[in-house]
């Protein structure tokens, strides 16, 4: 796939080892990449690479970015209390598991 290529759709059963760039992700969720950005600086989101251009999400990073997006529009969140509730998320899903 080159750089200007669409990702292919995601159906289904989302692949645990399927990467995606910081614009596949963005195109896949609807979103604009500072939206993204934001997530990474606030570690909502966790991307593998040193730099943006580098970056590569996990097809599971896809739902989490989701997620934040539902929250952040249901609740009507700011980005520091997206991040404290995706903590408390995941920690309730670690204790759960």
């Amino acid at each position: 796939m080159t750089y200007h290529e669409q990702p292919p759709a995601l159906t289904g059963e989302l692949l645990q080892d399927y990467c995606l760039t910081l614009q596949q992700l963005c195109h896949s969720a609807a979103t604009e990449p500072e939206f993204a950005l934001e997530l990474v600086e606030y570690e909502v989101l966790e991307p593998q690479g040193q730099r943006a251009i580098n970056w590569r999400f996990q097809a599971g990073d896809l739902a989490r970015l989701q997620r934040a997006q539902r929250l952040m529009h249901d609740f009507e969140l700011n980005l520091s209390g997206l991040a404290l509730v995706m903590r408390l998320l995941d920690e309730v899903a670690e204790l759960r598991g």
